[in-house]
């Protein structure tokens, strides 16, 4: 039997969010908090309330992230936008010196904000920061002040585009077939429960084409597994070329292919099905011949869970291969119980 995971990579990077969210807040408490009383007891009571209004949104942020049980991107927009404008007027209330506040704010935009927004960000911030450096005592030390600034808002936007772009690489080889470079088990189960979800709210019928060609161990160890991995590349274009754009196309494992037909039923997938049999026999060759498919369908049932739908395709390939091989065969209605 199949297995299944529940782990997405929407689920995984909304856990780091929310971790990034929670860190922020303990922060700010541990952090911010006792400037609160400092300045408050030394009179700056503006300064107190800064610092007060920002360790408040930073817990209020973390309640209802816990209280949703996400992140939200509001969330991280807010937290941003705070701890920007909180550093900036705490620079222009005291002392010069106390830009360094604005160092950690121009860092943790880069967490919370997408790199082109987090850099108008930091952009606004700086630029806020210029009358304070105007105000020292020399040109060298103006310039060393923002300079300063911009040096750490370009090297953590250079880190934030590296990151993003090595963390799509690495989404993409974790949802891609090496082989074939169709979608793997993963995304397949990711576009299922797309489909499931659709089908629950607005009734988008789906069905699932599983395909498992025939006799291929012969293929593998007649002619080798690279002549085997050659045939399962032609396939893998043959059903690319050959589905509709609507459909979704995966590997599932060895010489198992699955197309995801969304919003179609099961006569329609029938239909489909029976075209790629027939293409699959006519296009796909071996050294020594045709090569042909079995292929079974399930159309996704009210309130079913991806696992059975899953397998009440699966099974009927077997039927398939049980009738002799060659044939498309529709799953029987009834689920297992």
């Amino acid at each position: 039997m199949p297995r299944f995971t529940d782990l997405t990579f929407t689920d995984a990077k909304n856990r780091f969010q929310r971790g990034l969210v929670y860190l922020f807040a303990i922060l700010a408490s541990v952090g911010i908090a006792p400037f609160v009383v400092i300045r408050y007891l030394n009179g700056q009571v503006l300064n107190a309330a800064i610092d007060l209004a920002i360790v408040s949104i930073a817990l209020g942020s973390a309640s209802y992230t816990y209280w949703r049980g996400r992140a939200t991107q509001l969330v991280s927009n807010v937290t941003a936008a705070l701890y920007s404008a909180g550093a900036v007027a705490v620079a222009h209330l005291n002392e010069p010196i106390f830009v360094f506040w604005l160092f950690p704010a121009l860092l943790a935009n880069f967490f919370l904000l997408k790199p082109n927004i987090a850099l108008l960000a930091n952009v606004l911030a700086i630029l806020a920061i210029v009358p304070i450096a105007a105000r020292l005592e020399s040109t060298t030390h103006m310039f060393a002040m923002i300079s300063s600034l911009l040096i750490c808002g370009s090297m953590a936007y250079s880190f934030a585009l590296l990151t993003t772009r090595q963390q799509e690489i690495l989404q993409s080889v974790a949802i891609q077939d090496a082989l074939t470079q169709l979608g793997n088990r993963r995304a397949m189960n990711e576009e299922m429960r797309l489909s499931i979800h659709d089908h629950a709210r607005n009734q988008i019928p789906a069905t699932l084409i599983l395909l498992d060609l025939d006799f291929f161990k012969m293929v593998n160890d007649k002619f080798g597994h690279s002549v085997g991995d050659g045939v399962l590349i032609q396939l893998a274009g043959l059903l690319s070329r050959r589905v509709r754009k609507t459909d979704r196309v995966f590997r599932f494992g060895g010489e198992e292919f699955v197309v995801l037909a969304r919003n179609t039923n099961l006569e329609d997938a029938v239909v489909i099905a029976e075209q790629l049999r027939a293409q699959i026999e006519l296009e796909l060759r071996d050294p020594e011949g045709a090569l042909t498919a079995s292929f079974g369908l399930a159309q996704l049932a009210t309130d079913e869970k991806l696992e059975d739908w899953f397998n009440r395709a699966d099974k009927a390939i077997y039927q398939a291969k049980q009738l002799g091989r060659n044939c498309v065969v529709v799953a029987d209605t009834q689920r297992d119980s």
